[in-house]
């Protein structure tokens, strides 16, 4: 994995013994950047470390119409992924591929919170939009907690 990145997309907490991780990048829908998996991964391992018992994944709810609307991640940020595959095609950028360390990125970080320890169970909190990505950030833990906002879906093969 690479370095650890810090940025406000993800705001990781402590309270006692759980470790809160609020997906903050609610123009998005919450979006999974790559960013945002650089900063939850260390993030992750560093609380494992420290004897955090459980930790706790939320989004940050984002506005429409002057109203907040609750989203957990809508998935991984196609766009970025996009933008950065066009570019990569017009520009050689040599050990630039952002698409291909997002989805490898994403994937360890999946397994990351899928082999948790047992005296460290994830809880996410499906309040709203839970799609692809927000799906792999939260399936793979021991609890989700469903409201009646959640929007759920996951893409497949057809």
């Amino acid at each position: 994995m690479a370095a650890q990145s810090f940025t406000t997309q993800v705001l990781p907490s402590l309270s006692s013994k759980l470790g809160v991780l609020q997906l903050n990048n609610p123009s998005s829908l919450n979006a999974l950047t790559l960013d945002m998996i650089r900063c939850i991964s260390p993030t992750l391992t560093t609380w494992q470390s420290m004897g955090v018992r459980a930790t706790l994944m939320i989004g940050t709810p984002y506005e429409k119409n002057g109203k907040s609307k609750p989203a957990f991640c809508a998935g991984g940020d196609v766009k970025a992924v996009y933008l950065s595959g066009i570019a990569k095609q017009t520009k050689e950028e040599e050990g630039n591929n952002v698409t291909a360390d997002f989805f490898r990125e994403e994937y360890q970080l999946n397994y990351l919170i899928a082999n948790q320890p047992p005296h460290m169970p994830q809880i996410s909190i499906w309040d709203g939009i839970v799609m692809g990505g927000g799906v792999g950030l939260s399936a793979h833990g021991k609890y989700r907690i469903a409201t009646e906002n959640t929007i759920f879906a996951m893409p497949g093969e057809s």
